[in-house]
């Protein structure tokens, strides 16, 4: 296993920060972009990271987003029930145009050959996303992924209460009853 000082970690989704800065509760379901640099030239690899407590609702409350993929229900109910604190979901390339889009770095191939498309990491580790959270995640995919063993993990593109605080108001007061 290789070592590398620092992983730089940039997290998709405004909800993650709104969280963090406790505008609503922390987010349980986030993507992440992994580099080996600050100014994100070295592009590592591309996760996302859900919790049982998100997938359980998506089973209870979202049935619609999955629609009738009785295959993925039923991969959510083992991993929900089951004894393994991690499980990789992947989506494999569902046509020659997805091809193209196979993961760069380690992952298992499906019987054609393929690697991944996408990661998705679900944990029983943690109940909800903080920075200390995602930095743990980050660890384990570093090592099972990229063969990597970092300490050092940083987010990069991180906004300002105030920033965060303007783009959840943004987002949120539409839906806010003012009386």
């Amino acid at each position: 296993m290789n070592n590398i000082q620092t992983i730089y970690v940039q997290v998709r989704h405004s909800s993650f920060w709104y969280g963090v800065y406790g505008f609503c509760s922390k987010s349980r379901n986030d993507e992440i972009t992994l580099y080996s640099d600050q100014d994100q030239n070295n592009f590592l690899g591309y996760f996302e990271l859900t919790t049982a407590i998100a997938l359980t609702n998506l089973l209870k409350y979202d049935i619609d987003i999955i629609g009738d993929d009785k295959e993925y229900c039923n991969e959510i109910n083992r991993f929900i029930n089951g004894e393994e604190d991690i499980y990789y979901s992947y989506t494999y390339p569902r046509d020659l145009e997805d091809v193209s889009s196979q993961v760069t770095h380690s992952a298992p191939t499906n019987i054609d050959g393929y690697k991944p498309i996408y990661i998705d990491m679900w944990s029983k580790l943690s109940q909800s996303w903080d920075l200390d959270e995602i930095k743990k995640s980050v660890r384990i995919l570093a090592k099972d992924f990229l063969g990597l063993h970092t300490e050092n993990i940083e987010f990069i593109e991180i906004p300002t209460f105030e920033e965060t605080k303007v783009s959840y108001e943004q987002d949120y007061k539409p839906y806010v009853n003012e009386n």
